[in-house]
């Protein structure tokens, strides 16, 4: 039984906000309502059945586990609320209802295809525009918010659906915030460090890209730290390739900030998966055992943020390729002053 919106999307290529796969060994059951049954039915090749939810999913669960004459039914563990999984249980009578210990449609997303690729690429272009863009619209006056409404703009202007996420636009000692909410009023001003991570989602698919550039002049700490910053983003990115341990791919840079002195100031994971959504599997961090495979997209992020002075971070998206990796976004990562 799969639960995910994003999971049956991956699957079948339904967008919507309601439905539910139960998958046998010989056919599928798509569950939804009224809503959505000719949508579903144009999307439903052999193999699947449509059946039309009256009551509640439970319900329609019980009646599907009828005509299949299902014993078990397993369910996907992570995507599931406790009061949906006794609802479901208490349907199902005597059916045995399993968590699986395998998360098994996000463990199979972590695999692109070429024509998801594309489309990652695709959007890694659209973000590289955007920030060169950007770098040029920046200026004394404009707070951080008029920077975050630009990039939204140019998203939806330029053939993207959305942002993947709310951009983080962070200026001053604000940097220092990993995840910084933009301030409607807070003026970019000369001396600032700007922190700007940004993704759009792209007929589906989503990209991620953060540069730290700085205003008139650059603080020396915060120089020193990009320093760094870029020097461990390097050393990740050259570790990244088939076969990896994940978790070695993070101490590749944590290692190194920590060498520094700043492994205090380093505290998020180095990375995660990218696809369907801005965060899947698999994890770049320090307690990952996932072994890394071809056509896995990540990204590489690592960051030092010192708290009322400001922060570094530097992100690229990473596509595993057959010896290595290439990074799919392509703005440069010198030092930039505005």
């Amino acid at each position: 039984m799969v639960k995910d919106l994003v999971n049956i999307k991956y699957l079948t290529g339904f967008s919507g906000s309601n439905a539910l796969l139960i998958i046998g060994e010989n056919k599928t059951y798509f569950i939804s309502d009224s809503r959505y049954e000719e949508y579903v039915k144009s999307l439903l090749g052999p193999g699947f059945d449509f059946i039309l939810q009256k009551g509640g999913q439970a319900e329609s669960v019980k009646e599907c586990a009828k005509i299949m004459k299902a014993e078990r039914i397993f369910t996907e563990s992570g995507n599931i609320t406790l009061a949906q999984y006794n609802d479901i249980k208490k349907k199902l009578g005597r059916v045995k209802l399993i968590q699986a210990e395998d998360d098994y449609v996000n463990t199979l997303r972590m695999i692109k295809d070429d024509d998801e690729i594309s489309l990652l690429k695709e959007a890694a272009a659209i973000t590289d525009e955007c920030f060169s863009l950007l770098l040029k619209k920046i200026k004394t006056g404009m707070s951080e918010w008029d920077v975050a409404v630009e990039i939204d703009y140019y998203y939806k202007t330029h053939g993207c659906r959305s942002c993947s996420f709310d951009p983080i636009v962070a200026s001053g000692a604000g940097s220092s915030m990993p995840h910084y909410i933009p301030s409607m009023d807070k003026k970019i001003c000369k001396g600032d460090v700007l922190l700007i991570d940004m993704g759009c989602l792209y007929k589906g698919y989503n990209s991620d890209l953060t540069r730290t550039v700085f205003y008139g002049t650059v603080d020396t700490k915060l120089r020193e730290i990009y320093e760094i910053v870029l020097s461990a983003q390097l050393r990740a990115a050259e570790s990244l390739k088939p076969g990896a341990d994940a978790g070695k791919v993070d101490a590749a840079a944590r290692d190194y900030i920590s060498g520094m002195g700043y492994g205090d100031n380093f505290g998020h994971g180095l990375g995660h998966g990218l696809g369907l959504e801005v965060h899947e599997l698999p994890a770049l961090k320090s307690n990952s055992e996932i072994r890394l495979k071809k056509n896995m997209v990540l990204t590489i992020e690592p960051g030092i943020y010192l708290p009322e002075i400001g922060g570094v971070r530097i992100e690229d998206m990473a596509l595993v390729t057959s010896k290595g990796c290439e990074l799919l976004t392509k703005s440069s990562k010198e030092l930039i002053v505005i």
